[in-house]
């Protein structure tokens, strides 16, 4: 027996043809799609820039301004050694403009691998004209550049991790090194991504989603952006009454900071 499909084929010829056509060719295309392999996911990893902006002799220029090409979603802007950290960038190369007032403009090429973290210093060169010299009397020691972190905690309440007791903690990524402190609480992120920093302070208290900063610039990323390897230290203020004021000095009301200082380049294993 025909069924009402059957038939209206048989009576219908050319519908008959169509339909064919119409579920080959719908089959010949799902065919040609290729399967996504675990090398295409691989490849497809984000990657991580680490570096340095600095003058012609080295010193380095904080509030130096980083985009990436033909694009305004990539934007670093250097902190007060003249540090930039830039996570989530696509695999490939990257052309990236570097600008800061009172220097020549300047744009770099970075060849980034899925998953990886680079480094990178680059250098700008003064459009100022140099002043004369003036002879001055050296009466201080040079500053290091973990000399606040130092300062904050020998004066300030928080929890303090050194280079030395991130390697006691045998930690992985950068929420390893601030699992165990009062009032942390890990969330997972989907996907496998790492986790998600919040604080709480007390029974009952509210949820609180800290402040990230990046040598002492404010970072709008994860802690887990960060691999243990690459911190030399952190700082972790819990509620309101931890937070130095310098990190809060727009009146914001945070409610809660994560400092995180990267491995000095002169100390690197």
């Amino acid at each position: 027996m025909l069924t009402q499909v059957g038939r209206m084929l048989v009576r219908r010829p050319i519908l008959a043809l169509l339909y064919l056509v119409a579920v080959t060719g719908t089959t010949a295309l799902r065919g040609q799609q290729p399967p996504l392999t675990d090398s295409t996911r691989r490849d497809s990893i984000p990657a991580i820039l680490i570096g340095k902006v600095t003058d012609s002799t080295g010193v380095g220029l904080a509030g130096a301004e980083l985009t990436l090409f033909n694009s305004d979603k990539v934007h670093a802007i250097t902190g007060d050694s003249g540090d930039f950290r830039i996570a989530g960038l696509p695999p490939g190369t990257n052309v990236f403009n570097v600008r800061r007032l009172g220097f020549e403009p300047a744009s770099f090429t970075a060849l980034l691998k899925p998953g990886k973290t680079h480094r990178a210093t680059l250098k700008l060169s003064a459009t100022a004209h140099e002043l004369p010299t003036v002879a001055v009397k050296d009466t201080a020691t040079k500053s290091h550049w973990l000399d606040q972190f130092e300062r904050r905690r020998g004066n300030n309440p928080g929890a303090f991790f050194t280079r030395a007791d991130i390697e006691k903690r045998n930690a992985r990524m950068g929420t390893d090194v601030v699992r165990n402190v009062p009032g942390i609480r890990l969330i997972p992120v989907r996907g496998g991504g790492g986790y998600k920093v919040t604080m709480t302070r007390g029974a009952g208290g509210r949820t609180c989603y800290p402040q990230m900063f990046y040598h002492n610039t404010p970072y709008s990323g994860d802690l887990d952006d960060f691999i243990a390897d690459d911190i030399e230290a952190v700082e972790v203020y819990v509620g309101v009454s931890e937070i130095p004021p310098e990190l809060d000095k727009g009146g914001r009301g945070i409610c809660g900071a994560i400092v995180v200082w990267t491995r000095d380049p002169k100390k690197r294993p």
